[in-house]
């Protein structure tokens, strides 16, 4: 990793949560953390400052013996009539509602049966085969034989992952870090 080769002696922790979303912008704003990432940061929030550093596109994850695990790719209307497993909206507000948007404009509501706090958990029920779920293309990395992922269009609908931090921080960490990651800080042209 680029950051901590150029940065040895700076303490990097990296934590999870079941709420990452949420407490990652809670510990921005109390000062707990200088930097964080967010998976579909809010656009509307004044107190922040957030730069993409990532996009990926959507994947459909489902069980190996779907109908539709036999195809490549296929739209999100395909699924339409099967069941959902989903993270909670409260992990991950607006990528909860981009994966149900991405229903929603392909004409249906997802009906969803189950929801699972970590990503490897939704894996698992869709290999139960409770249901299919879509996520980042980076859900890939967990491999279980019984899970299929599969590219959906049409345009492969992307997500992004954005460095976030409070809105024209003066540390200078901050600023050299954000460089590293190819990120300006606020208020440089």
């Amino acid at each position: 990793m680029a950051v901590r080769r150029a940065y040895t002696s700076i303490s990097i922790l990296i934590r999870g949560s079941a709420s990452p979303h949420t407490s990652m912008v809670a510990a921005l704003r109390d000062r707990t953390v200088d930097v964080g990432l967010l998976r579909e940061p809010p656009t509307d929030d004044t107190e922040l400052a957030f730069g993409t550093v990532l996009t990926e596109p959507f994947v459909a994850v489902l069980p190996s013996g779907h109908p539709l695990a036999a195809r490549p790719t296929f739209g999100v209307g395909q699924l339409a009539d099967s069941p959902f497993v989903l993270l909670p909206r409260a992990v991950g507000p607006r990528l909860y509602d981009r994966i149900t948007g991405l229903c929603t404009t392909a004409g249906f509501t997802p009906r969803v049966v189950q929801h699972a706090v970590e990503r490897q958990t939704v894996c698992a029920l869709v290999e139960a085969g409770l249901g299919v779920s879509l996520a980042p293309e980076s859900i890939r990395r967990i491999r279980l034989e019984g899970v299929a992922f599969r590219g959906i269009g049409p345009g492969s609908p992307r997500t992004s992952v954005a460095v976030a931090r409070r809105a024209n921080d003066p540390n200078p960490l901050v600023a050299r870090l954000l460089a590293t990651l190819g990120q300006r800080p606020s208020g440089t042209p």
